[in-house]
């Protein structure tokens, strides 16, 4: 197939300079499109990261105007939950909804496509997003572009793989433990989940996993996250707890020249595990770059008190049964057992046994919980640890399918690999996942900067500095869409 563009010279752009690229008249926003489908095509062949197809109607979207926007034509992936299109099923990764019918888009797509961007397909998920890998029975699991040994996290696994091997320069991931933050260390990309509720999950859902959940996209860059950022923060009329920028432009903010920063460093978990190896090993350079930009750098130890308990699952269980319920609903039959599975077919017993009352309790431990934590830091900007307790696990190390499926190992073992990313959830602060390289080549590890609500613009621009001196948006693992040519 002859190709305008060389597979080498779209994957080195990222989504802002493919844009500026299609603006100037160098290439065409339908040649980027062809290029990006073919790229898919082939590489999905091994990593398994796109699992439905739009491409008539990529092709389309880019044969037609397209705004004066810094992302306009640059190709994009939805992933299979969370948001709605008018053009493609949301299965949930689940085989219970195999045959769903589209819906109208969801707010955040439509400023997406308002945006210019061009959805090409939907990425792979775990069932109902609800697993610190992505290993659907569906689908087949997601491959890891640096070992496909290894996993590429949970839940938002075939966006941060399809981010990671140069498929496309940003895709949709969702985060309400994690799940966007997880696959971005495993796969050596940017993650930013946002301050809860600065992005909308509606009209479909006032709010999903009772607040904690946050949608955004994994990039290669930070200044592409900061500019998808601008596309759709802010509320969808008729909310009821409305949060609004802080800042006019995420993407502006960047180049911002950022203040003395007071930030704290931990290697301990929330349970006050130590993190050590490579992942300990990437918070003492990220610290040694701080220093000589001249923050102030100061020991940080969460909370003892915080009262984590079986409460944190309770509250995003019941979204998933909601699911189930509604489809039931819509097609007048329960699921059988090989539609679902281990893993949602005990959230369905669990929260069954669920009464009002527990809800509310959960509702009211999470907030004491997140009152508790961000005293803990109010004299801080920015908290710097591991993104992950351990290197990535590897593919099958985490059973949620089988009938050899057990509750409290399955939390145990995840929250051992990911002990970092949930607080961030139930606090509803802004974080991020930096990946940061230790030696050239090598799969990265990560580091996780967590702040205050709101302050997303501060994280931002802490990590692009930090992105001129790692340069993470030039880590190429050996499975890449560049060495196609």
């Amino acid at each position: 197939m002859s190709l305008p563009m060389k597979f080498s010279d779209y994957a080195a752009m990222d989504a802002i300079a493919l844009s500026a690229a299609i603006k100037r008249g160098d290439v065409s926003a339908e040649e980027v499109t062809d290029t990006a489908i073919e790229a898919a095509r082939q590489m999905n062949e091994r990593l398994n990261a796109v699992v439905i197809t739009n491409y008539d109607n990529a092709r389309l979207r880019a044969a037609g105007e397209l705004p004066h926007t810094p992302l306009a034509g640059s190709p994009f992936l939805l992933k299979d939950a969370n948001q709605y299109s008018y053009d493609m099923p949301t299965t949930f990764s689940c085989r219970f909804f195999d045959g769903s019918s589209p819906r109208a888009d969801s707010e955040q797509v439509a400023r997406w496509r308002n945006a210019g961007l061009i959805i090409l397909g939907k990425t792979n998920t775990p069932e109902f997003a609800e697993d610190f890998v992505c290993e659907p029975s569906f689908r087949g699991p997601t491959l890891n572009p640096w070992n496909t040994a290894l996993t590429t996290g949970g839940s938002s696994g075939g966006a941060a793989a399809a981010v990671a091997s140069g498929m496309v320069p940003l895709a949709h991931a969702t985060d309400l433990g994690g799940s966007i933050r997880i696959p971005a260390a495993c796969c050596g990309v940017f993650g930013l989940k946002p301050t809860s509720g600065l992005n909308s999950v509606g009209p479909y859902y006032q709010e999903l996993a009772n607040g904690f959940n946050s949608d955004h996209v994994i990039t290669r860059s930070v200044r592409d996250s900061a500019a998808a950022l601008d596309c759709t923060a802010g509320p969808l009329m008729g909310s009821r707890y409305p949060v609004r920028p802080e800042v006019e432009s995420y993407l502006s903010a960047v180049d911002q020249p950022l203040a003395k920063l007071r930030i704290g460093v931990s290697r301990s978990t929330p349970d006050g595990l130590e993190t050590s190896g490579a992942q300990a090993e990437s918070v003492d350079r990220v610290i040694a770059v701080l220093e000589e930009m001249g923050h102030e750098i100061i020991d940080y130890d969460y909370p003892t008190d915080l009262g984590l308990g079986s409460w944190m699952e309770d509250l995003w269980m019941v979204d998933v049964v909601y699911e189930i319920d509604n489809r039931i609903a819509e097609i007048g039959r329960e699921p059988e057992d090989y539609e679902l599975e281990a893993l949602t077919r005990f959230l369905r017993k669990r929260v069954a046994t669920l009464s009002a009352m527990d809800l509310y309790r959960a509702r009211q431990g999470a907030h004491k919980a997140s009152i508790k934590l961000m005293n803990s830091m109010s004299d801080l900007d920015l908290v710097l640890t591991p993104s992950l307790g351990s290197d990535p696990i590897a593919v099958g190390a985490m059973d949620s399918r089988s009938e050899n499926f057990d509750f409290a190992t399955w939390g145990e073992t995840g929250h051992a690999f990911a002990p970092f990313a949930y607080i961030c959830n139930v606090t509803g602060q802004p974080a991020a996942t930096l990946p940061i390289q230790l030696n050239p080549g090598e799969h990265p590890c990560a580091v996780q900067l967590a702040g205050h609500s709101g302050k997303d613009h501060v994280i931002l621009q802490l990590a692009a500095q930090l992105e001129q001196h790692f340069k993470w948006h030039l880590y190429r693992p050996p499975i890449w869409v560049g060495d196609l040519d």
